[in-house]
């Protein structure tokens, strides 16, 4: 009896245990659905409106339809942004641009997207506490801009602020009297319009500035430099006088170019680079050039005369090339082996300054001579330099003989004459105090032997052929004489005779 009482009081307790829990299930579902149907009738509030507390760039959209919202941003920023400016600031004076030059506009649309958009695609809960909540979201106003006048602005203003710097000048027949040098500027052009690039915003609230950075650029030859340079360390001239009138101009063209050039130590000397192009359009005339194994007219004849000559002056100052080569052919104005050879699209002559002092280098041209004198530090050394070559072989040249029918048998006409070729090689005696210290190989050059060539003529001459001598014309056949008619003879009456007497 007991027992079974024990077991009724359980069963009831566990009964009474389930209905709470079922009750509670219930009434937690019931509060569930209804606070979810709350917070979505709070959050549906929002779905055509911007949340709260969402600004664009300080300007608080909150509650707005897009319309509303897309017209408080223009109302904003529209026209203003056009009028913001950029501040260049260059030692003691500003360089100003205004945002109207980078065609600069606000992306109102898609900025106002963004801030309708933000947090609504979240979870329900996540939604209803952004509508909840304090916090401030404030995003960046979309904003387009086009950078290429940055460099057009960055580019006038160098043009205002670089000052090329001006070297030192000498001048030798002043009795070597100096014009000092003159520092130049130069705009760090590069890193302004990185800077300026950076700096570019769409906040209408600020100007930009920016402090450009200005270099000093110094000049290459300063007037400390030149004070070394106190005499004439070589020299050497070639005449031109047999020369046609375009090739005297080429040469006294291009010796100008070079007139004046003050070489620092270390540096190179090229000939094409200082010189220059030898063009029409810069002035020179047409003249004989050597191209392979023949001179013909051309643009600039006659400009190797004075890279020849500035050779022979620079080898007897004891400076050496860095790039030279002789000629194919011997030249007429240069001793074998003496020549430099130069084209504007493959030949150059160089050379280095391998002094510790400037060289100045006068071209002059009088008298239908073309000189050049290097001017240095006289008092450096006292060695002097003999320059001289030797032809080390001599190389024939062979003619022969080739058909051509377009040639009379038993003509020909030459069509290249032979000329021989050498070997040569090239010294410079080095003397110091007068004394002989050594002899130096400058150069090994070969000038080409060029074959002769003659036509022989192998057309046949053609045999005429007779013209037949017309035939006779016939002669005319005469017309007929007609025969004469008969006459008849009288008749004679018979009787005596008297009256029968022929007529007389």
């Amino acid at each position: 009896m007991a027992l079974n009482g024990t077991k009724k009081i359980l069963n009831s307790r566990t009964q009474l245990i389930a209905i709470i829990v079922v009750s509670v299930i219930v009434v937690m579902g019931v509060a569930f659905f209804g606070y979810s149907k709350y917070m979505t009738t709070q959050v549906n509030k929002w779905n055509d409106k911007v949340y709260p507390n969402v600004y664009v760039q300080g300007v608080n959209l909150s509650g707005m339809t897009k319309e509303e919202a897309t017209n408080e941003l223009n109302e904003k920023f529209k026209d203003a942004i056009v009028n913001k400016k950029i501040t260049v600031k260059v030692k003691d004076k500003d360089y100003s641009m205004d945002y109207s030059k980078l065609n600069a506009e606000y992306n109102i649309e898609d900025t106002v997207d963004k801030a309708f958009d933000f947090g609504k695609n979240k979870k329900l809960g996540e939604q209803y506490k952004l509508i909840k909540s304090k916090n401030k979201e404030d995003l960046e106003l979309e904003f387009t801009h086009n950078p290429e006048y940055v460099k057009e602005f960055v580019n006038s203003i160098a043009n205002e602020v670089n000052k090329k710097p001006q070297d030192a000048k000498l001048d030798v027949s002043s009795g070597f009297a100096i014009t000092d040098e003159v520092a130049g500027y130069k705009l760090d052009s590069e890193n302004l319009e990185k800077g300026i690039l950076d700096s570019i915003n769409g906040k209408i609230d600020e100007n930009i500035v920016v402090d450009a950075v200005v270099n000093e650029d110094k000049p290459k030859v300063t007037a400390e430099a030149l004070k070394k340079v106190n005499g004439k360390i070589s020299s050497y001239s070639t005449s031109y006088g047999t020369s046609s009138e375009g090739r005297a101009f080429n040469v006294e063209l291009a010796t100008k170019a070079i007139d004046g050039t003050i070489l620092m130590p270390g540096e190179v000397f090229s000939y094409n680079g200082v010189v220059g192009e030898r063009s029409a359009e810069r002035g020179y005339k047409n003249a004989g050039v050597i191209i392979g194994n023949k001179v013909e007219n051309g643009i600039g004849g006659g400009i190797c005369q004075v890279s020849s000559t500035l050779y022979q002056a620079i080898l007897r100052s004891g400076l050496n090339s860095v790039e030279r080569i002789n000629h194919s052919l011997p030249v007429g104005y240069m001793t074998k082996g003496f020549d430099a050879t130069v084209a504007w699209d493959s030949l150059d002559y160089k050379f280095k300054n391998t002094f510790d002092f400037p060289i100045y280098i006068e071209g002059v041209t009088y008298g239908r001579n073309v000189s050049f004198n290097i001017y240095g530090d006289a008092s450096a050394s006292n060695k002097t330099y003999e320059i001289y070559s030797e032809i080390v072989e001599t190389l024939q040249p062979t003619t022969s003989t080739v058909d051509d029918s377009s040639i009379p048998e038993g003509q020909t006409v030459v069509e290249q004459n032979p000329s021989t070729g050498y070997r040569v090689k090239t010294y410079r005696k080095v003397y110091e105090g007068g004394n002989l210290v050594d002899t130096q190989l400058i150069s090994t050059d070969t000038y080409q032997a060029v074959n002769g060539i003659t036509k022989k003529g192998t057309k046949k001459a053609e045999v005429p052929t007779p013209t037949p001598e017309p035939a006779p014309a016939p002669a005319p056949t005469p017309e007929p004489t007609p025969t004469p008619e008969p006459v008849p003879e009288p008749s004679v009456p018979q009787g005596n005779g008297e009256q029968g007497k022929p007529a007389q």
